[in-house]
């Protein structure tokens, strides 16, 4: 059958045994998921991929299976086993009677309210407590887990072919999501990273950390209801879903850091070590948070890549696998100083926080510090003349000295850090530069640049959305112009055409910092 012929009757309430109002739909890479207002029916896509098969109507059948097996270990009342699709009477019809079109999963819907991604977007009151409770429940659940062998040459072989299986199949798509330059330098750091883990690989299997697990542990596999229920692991490859139980935590811990929840991924590690004792994880866990983002990045592009997607599925797909390729070079970045220059309107906030989220840096925004040294509330306009008021060159001074303060502080914890500034002075950037000698932390300067116009409209629709920290606006651009002194080229200097894609820049950012010679 043509595939949008099923997809618009898979839409059809009459299609489902149970009464429901509508069906809503989802899609991922590899199925399609119908929802009903009481179930949910998964269907495989026809397709062969190096990492499964799902190409014959007999591999489908035998997967529906297997997912339906190993999902009941972690909740045994979801999954209600497998569905036929049949043509009856020139309708589609689950367990009908009719000619067999396909199989899929058929569970019981869970609440989209107590999703633990859904529960994170919406900032829950209740996350914390809940994240906690999480933890707690995921000890439990991988202690109850027996251990388990890798291949026939051991685990640490194993985790070698994953990470060559996914930077092989992440080459053809090099171009707009990923550069050439962002795969070499994860290929070599992971050869690296490889070589002096492989050791401590086999000593965890030899101790009883690798488990026959999910292999897909992120916040949308996860409903916070009680008991908690973990759902859609890996059934299509052993290798994928068989691992230490770190990376298991390191999926979830990166899905927080990607959604900008370091502060959940704190609390989530804090209790689960609580819970489980696991003396390993410190050294273990940015070398698979940086897989595990790959591998989401990975799904992403291909996902963006379908040509029988939606165009918004795709585009927005093709975003998301930028993101989760930055994330996973900027695991590798070590404690680093990262200075934003140029005029306003350029991009700096936009940039400088992207930057922090990739890198997992404390983000200072001159913007921000300068009101709070004033006593003024962030969001409230100030509009001063340029130079005058709250911007008085000893206004000014404060907030740089105020900058340099906290920069010190978070520097000597081993914090990376961005500073949000125009930097419009060069004894500024010189000064902060000496600041990071200092306390042995190498120094960025990031000089970003566009069109006049572009500025000057972004200027414009900032101030008509009101609410941002910054007072910049159109007729302030030319006063600062002719003051900002010229940034010299050096080794230090990234030049920033802030015209372009900000998950492009940031990742040209990520590879410099890691080529450059104080990152080995």
């Amino acid at each position: 059958m043509d595939p949008e012929a099923l997809h618009r009757q898979l839409l059809d309430p009459a299609t489902y045994p149970e009464p429901t109002r509508h069906v809503d739909y989802r899609e991922t890479h590899i199925s399609r998921v119908y929802l009903t207002d009481s179930h949910a029916y998964k269907l495989k896509k026809p397709l062969k991929l190096g990492f499964l098969d799902y190409s014959t109507l007999d591999r489908r059948e035998f997967f529906c299976a297997e997912e339906v097996r190993l999902n009941r270990r972690f909740a045994p009342d979801t999954y209600l086993g497998v569905a036929t699709l049949n043509a009856d009477h020139g309708m589609l019809r689950f367990n009908g009677k009719g000619p067999l079109i396909d199989y899929a999963v058929r569970m019981r819907r869970l609440p989209d309210d107590r999703m633990l991604d859904t529960l994170v977007e919406r900032n829950a009151p209740d996350l914390p407590g809940e994240i906690a409770r999480l933890a707690g429940h995921l000890a439990a659940l991988f202690a109850a887990l027996p251990p388990c062998r890798g291949g026939a040459d051991g685990h640490a072989a194993d985790v070698r072919a994953n990470c060559e299986e996914n930077l092989a199949q992440t080459l053809p798509v090099i171009g707009k999501p990923l550069s050439s330059e962002a795969h070499r330098l994860m290929a070599a750091r992971t050869e690296s990273e490889l070589a002096r883990l492989v050791p401590l690989f086999a000593a965890r299997e030899a101790a009883g950390f690798v488990r026959d697990g999910h292999g897909d542990l992120h916040a949308r596999n996860i409903c916070m209801t009680d008991p908690v229920r973990v759902y859609d692991c890996i059934e299509f490859c052993r290798r994928f879903r068989v691992d230490d139980v770190a990376a298991e935590l390191a999926f979830l811990l990166m899905d927080l850091e990607f959604r900008g929840r370091r502060d959940l991924a704190e609390t989530f590690l804090a209790r689960y070590r609580e819970c489980a004792a696991d003396p390993d994880l410190a050294a273990l866990l940015p070398f698979y948070k940086s897989y595990r983002a790959w591998v989401r990045g990975k799904v992403e592009a291909l996902l963006s890549g379908e040509t029988d997607a939606a165009p918004a599925t795709r585009a927005a797909a093709g975003e998301r696998a930028a993101k989760y390729f930055n994330l996973a070079l900027g695991y590798y970045v070590q404690p680093v100083l990262l200075l934003t220059a140029g005029l306003m309107g350029v991009g700096k906030s936009t940039l400088a926080r992207a930057l922090a989220e990739t890198l997992g840096a404390r983000l200072l925004r001159s913007d921000v510090i300068r009101k709070e040294l004033a006593g003024l509330h962030r969001g409230r306009a100030q509009p001063d003349a340029f130079g005058a008021g709250l911007y008085a060159p000893a206004a000014t001074a404060r907030t740089y000295a105020e900058m340099q303060r906290q920069v010190e502080t978070l520097l000597h914890r081993g914090c990376s850090v961005v500073v949000d500034a125009s930097f419009a002075r060069d004894a500024d950037r010189q000064a902060f530069f000496a600041l990071a000698a200092a306390c042995g932390v190498p120094a960025w300067l990031l000089h970003l640049q566009c069109a006049r116009d572009l500025a000057l409209n972004r200027l414009d629709r900032r101030q008509a959305e009101g609410g941002d920290p910054s007072d910049g606006r159109r007729a302030l651009f030319a006063p600062q112009a002719a003051l900002f002194e010229p940034v010299a080229a050096g080794p230090r200097v990234i030049a920033i055409d802030s015209s372009a894609d900000v998950n492009y820049n940031v990742q040209k950012i990520a590879c410099r910092l890691l080529a450059g010679r104080d990152y080995p």
